[in-house]
């Protein structure tokens, strides 16, 4: 039963991956918020599958998030907001499940991106975003999660070609067509 629930997880896990990777090249935040959505609920289920309790539940709280960021702005208090219902949460399922340290990355993931979420310079966005995925990497591994880690890695290099990309774009702009 143990291994069919790890070969179960790992391809829905690879399926929301392929989402995961894909974001990683996207360039305007609504299209990253919508696309992450679809990508959190697989990965959320994927996660559940393998043990990952608060994963799932740091990915049920990003769609939360994500759906409210399409429809409002994300104030200081509707960031507090939603990184206490992160930890309040998550801390719930951490206290009947049993405490596991590698259980606070995917939360300590999702409240640094909750906060970070409305960066206007996408340069520092993806940079939060690698910092975010090591530590869902790290986690993967932790659950055996074998193609979200590989992901993981592929998601950290598409961020950082995307950073590369955009600073190049601003390199290549000339210094009249530039906000100065």
């Amino acid at each position: 039963m143990l291994e069919n629930s790890l070969l179960i997880g790992n391809i829905i896990a690879l399926i929301g991956a392929l989402f995961m990777v894909a974001i990683g090249l996207v360039k305007n935040k609504r299209n990253i918020l919508i696309m992450q959505n679809i990508q959190f609920f697989i990965m959320g289920i994927g996660n559940l599958i393998l043990g990952g309790v608060s994963g799932f539940v740091a990915n049920i709280v990003s769609i939360i998030r994500n759906f409210f960021c399409l429809k409002k702005e994300l104030t200081v208090f509707w960031k507090v907001f939603f990184v206490i219902v992160q930890i309040v949460v998550s801390a719930y399922f951490m206290s009947i499940r049993g405490f596991k340290l590698q259980e606070l990355l995917p939360i300590l993931g999702t409240v640094l991106y909750t906060w970070k979420l409305d960066e206007k310079d996408m340069v520092k966005l993806k940079i939060v975003l690698i910092i975010c995925q090591i530590m869902w990497l790290t986690y993967d591994i932790s659950l055996r999660n074998v193609s979200g880690a590989v992901f993981d890695v592929l998601t950290i290099v598409t961020n950082a070609l995307g950073i590369i990309r955009i600073r190049k774009d601003v390199q290549d702009t000339p210094v009249a067509e530039m906000d100065v």
